[in-house]
């Protein structure tokens, strides 16, 4: 039922403000929860930002100290003051700090969340995940969306058909620890248990027990062992058993798939150099006024697009 979006943007613009109209447009679909993952202008190589979110019941000054200790410990420093949001109806404190770091990403996630009660939805030179419990209008305006400017990004309205109302398992996900990958993802993983015993004893880890959160993980392992985006999302049609169609941003480009029955839509339509990608086409023109033509992502397929060309690399049915 949940609802999800993507934009890849021609040139640097309004990213923020787009996507939660997109979203908008989709609040039947997930009035649970909503998501984003933004991805801002310029990369700078020696500082990572991370998003992150304090529990309900803890002080987020006294979490906050805790974290700049610990991170002390592996060589990174927080640098400028941080940026801190409460959540909705009590769903703690949310944390945007700039770090600088040049080590392993995994020492910096295990050095952030070593205070209790804090977890990291996104950390990356672009990235920047920010969700909570409500509307995309009401998400937007408590945590600054329509704010942010950048190239491309995703959103998703949840609708909590198998679990609790609970920020952590709303979407997007975060594929810890590897820098600027996120999903967005509209279905249901049948062999999800196998796969995380295998992927738990490669030592990969995962926040929660979300199957979007693994295939994402999954995704940006193959990444890291030198597989294209193109090939990693192609080889996941095979590995996962289930329904899904998801969306899966890197720094540089967005791609999507399906599985071999595409049952949960995905509509695609392009002006010029700004792509746009949604559950609904009625979501697609809040972005675009020209007359729309889109095309269903098809049963499995992959498409992968670059950014910010924004060109279809490759393509087509498998």
């Amino acid at each position: 039922m949940c609802g999800q979006c993507g934009l890849i943007l021609e040139h640097v613009g309004p990213i923020g403000h787009l996507l939660r109209v997109t979203e908008g447009a989709m609040l039947h679909r997930g009035p649970d929860s909503t998501g984003f993952a933004l991805y801002g202008e310029t990369p700078d190589d020696d500082r990572i930002i991370v998003r992150a979110r304090v529990a309900d019941g803890i002080d987020p000054d006294e979490a906050l100290s805790g974290m700049v200790g610990d991170m002390k410990l592996v060589d990174a420093r927080l640098e400028g003051a941080p940026q801190v949001t409460a959540g909705a109806r009590a769903g703690g404190t949310f944390l945007r700090l700039t770090v600088a770091f040049e080590g392993d990403p995994a020492g910096l996630l295990d050095a952030v969340e070593r205070t209790e009660g804090v977890n990291v939805h996104s950390m990356g030179r672009r990235l920047e995940i920010v969700k909570d419990v409500g509307t995309a209008d009401e998400v937007s305006a408590r945590h600054g969306v329509d704010e942010f400017i950048g190239t491309h990004g995703m959103a998703h309205s949840r609708l909590a058909t198998e679990s609790s109302v609970d920020v952590e398992l709303s979407h997007p996900f975060w594929a810890r620890p590897f820098l600027d990958v996120a999903i967005t993802h509209n279905g249901q993983l049948t062999n999800y248990y196998k796969m995380r015993r295998l992927m738990t004893e490669r030592n990969l880890t995962f926040l929660t027990d979300n199957d979007s959160e693994l295939i994402a993980v999954y995704v940006a392992e193959q990444l890291s062992l030198g597989s294209s985006l193109h090939d990693a999302l192609e080889r996941s049609i095979t590995a996962l058993d289930g329904v899904f169609t998801y969306l899966l941003s890197t720094d540089s480009a967005v791609g999507c798939a399906a599985d071999r029955l595409a049952i949960k839509p995905l509509l695609v339509s392009q002006i010029d150099g700004t792509i746009a990608l949604a559950t609904e086409e009625q979501a697609l023109r809040r972005v675009f006024d020209a007359e729309l033509v889109t095309r269903y992502v098809k049963e499995g397929t992959v498409v992968v697009w670059d950014v910010p060309a924004a060109r279809p690399v490759e393509a087509g049915a498998r």
